[in-house]
């Protein structure tokens, strides 16, 4: 019965049967006490790879309807995660982790200041299902560049597919079931940010052995043992500096 209720609702929303709900991005909350890197990021709008397509099936078999989170949204009910959107959630992610000297959201590179690194991202797959027994469906990619020359000091592709959880039974009620779903939604990408950033400051941390390749791809080796504070600091400002 919950299958069909979920169904209805959905059907509802798409009809546009109730207000433009916005998707607002919420860190987690980040554990004291880390070492903040010497580093000042910038973070530019996503790049869209999704299918090109904003819904795809019947309204009238919502398991068998996909929703392309990006370029729609939930059509009539709830706005597209746009790929400014992203850009801003992965900025405010860094800021809200204390990883970094400082990480910002800008809109072009003509924007930056005194920035050590900039970082690229791209929206590979963001899709919902009609009913909530079904995956939802997101892939990213991200790379950072160093600003004195854009040559790549990293990159990282994450992604989940999962059945959105269900806390309480909405029923008919549409706001409900809009805050479930981006409840849902930024759990995962919560998720998918802290896998990222994690990867990101460790590479940093570990670029001592390492070589930026012709084509610019960042070829870290793994040191037998973890480097110290110092050795960290003096690395990155090595790698901003072009050495």
């Amino acid at each position: 019965m919950k299958r069909y209720l979920v169904a209805a609702v959905i059907l509802l929303m798409i009809a546009g049967c109730a207000p433009i709900a916005t998707f607002v991005y919420k860190p987690a909350a980040s554990p004291a006490g880390e070492t903040k890197l010497p580093v000042k990021v910038a973070v530019l709008p996503f790049q869209d790879a999704t299918e090109d397509f904003t819904t795809r099936g019947s309204l009238f078999v919502p398991s068998g309807l996909t929703l392309n989170l990006v370029k729609a949204g939930i059509p009539g009910t709830a706005s597209a995660l746009t790929p400014e959107l992203w850009g801003k959630a992965f900025a405010d992610d860094l800021t809200a982790s204390g990883d970094f000297r400082s990480a910002g959201f800008f809109f072009n590179l003509s924007e930056l200041v005194d920035e050590d690194l900039y970082i690229e991202g791209t929206v590979r797959k963001a899709y919902g299902i009609g009913t909530w027994d079904q995956p939802t469906e997101i892939a990213l990619a991200f790379r950072a560049l160093r600003k004195a020359d854009n040559r790549v000091v990293w990159e990282k592709g994450v992604a989940r597919v999962w059945t959105p959880r269900i806390k309480r039974n909405c029923g008919f009620g549409l706001k409900c079931v809009i805050d479930q779903r981006y409840e849902d939604i930024n759990r995962a990408m919560q998720e998918l940010f802290a896998e990222a950033r994690t990867d990101f400051v460790r590479t940093l941390a570990r670029l001592p052995g390492s070589r930026v390749g012709e084509d610019g791809a960042s070829q870290a080796e793994s040191p037998a043992t973890p480097p110290s504070s110092g050795s960290v600091y003096e690395t990155i400002e090595g790698i901003l500096k072009g050495n």
